[in-house]
């Protein structure tokens, strides 16, 4: 046990001094503030301690003005997918000439016979030999034969039996035809189509048993046959060169016949 006479109370001034004892240093703390968030798309990487917060920026979305564009180009077809750049031709590929075969079937009118000079004729034109109103035509069948007349109009007519020499005489001069087989044949490059006429039956007996080879081409579309001979041909003893234009007959197929053509009688003095 402790006696009273053991305790011992500190005196006033001791308790002073224990309580004017120097303070503990305060504690700086420094704050750091949380990084800003990902909508600023940054984040910091000092320590901050007063200085405010950036706020983050807010994106605002203003209405964009309707510009109306007007194009002074014409009209774009969408179907084209080349915008007009450039142009493709179609590839096709052509059809075949048609055979001649094919394209000289027919009647043919005769617009023109010309008699062309070569250098060693003694005039250097062209001459007319059935007259420039000579007629006839050409025709050509699809089982192979042709038959060709042409004349010269304007002799005085005269009934068979009752004409003169002269008069019979005069109408052969007037009149040339012939007929037989054509033919057609391929004898290699620049003569693919070549055009043989046959003289099975003509007028002028010498040319009886004749084959002549026929130039031949198309003109307007294939409306016109142009025919000639491979060489001159000897034209009242001169070596021209004939050249026939045939224009194609129209299609007779089902055409009406004409009327009988008026009997025209002429009367003398005194005659009825």
């Amino acid at each position: 046990a402790v006696s009273v006479e053991e305790i011992v109370v500190p005196s006033l001034k001791a308790q002073q001094f224990r309580l004017q004892s120097p303070p503990i240093p305060a504690v700086e703390f420094h704050i750091k503030t949380p990084p800003p968030s990902r909508q600023d798309g940054y984040f910091s990487l000092t320590e901050h301690k007063t200085t405010p917060s950036i706020p983050s920026i807010r994106h605002i979305h203003a209405p964009v003005p309707e510009v109306k564009v007007t194009s002074t180009t014409p009209s774009i077809n969408f179907a084209d997918l080349n915008g007009e750049m450039y142009t493709l031709e179609t590839c096709s590929t052509p059809p075949p000439p048609e055979p001649l075969r094919q394209k000289i079937i027919g009647a043919w009118k005769l617009e023109s016979y010309v008699a062309y000079p070569t250098p060693e004729s003694p005039i250097q034109r062209p001459t007319y030999p059935m007259t420039k109103n000579v007629t006839g035509f050409i025709m050509y069948t699809p089982d192979g034969y042709m038959s060709a007349q042409m004349l010269i109009p304007g002799q005085q007519s005269f009934k068979r039996g009752e004409g003169e020499e002269p008069q019979w005489a005069e109408a052969g001069k007037r009149f040339f035809a012939y007929c037989g087989p054509y033919y057609i044949s391929d004898e290699g490059t620049g003569r693919e189509e070549t055009l043989r006429h046959t003289f099975q039956v003509c007028n002028l007996p010498g040319w009886i048993g004749d084959v002549q080879v026929r130039t031949h081409h198309f003109e307007e579309d294939g409306e016109v046959l142009v025919l000639g001979s491979e060489e001159p041909t000897e034209i009242k003893g001169d070596k021209r060169v004939p050249v026939l234009k045939w224009r194609r007959a129209r299609d007779n197929t089902n055409a009406a016949p004409p009327a009988p053509m008026p009997q025209i009688k002429i009367s003398g003095p005194g005659e009825p």
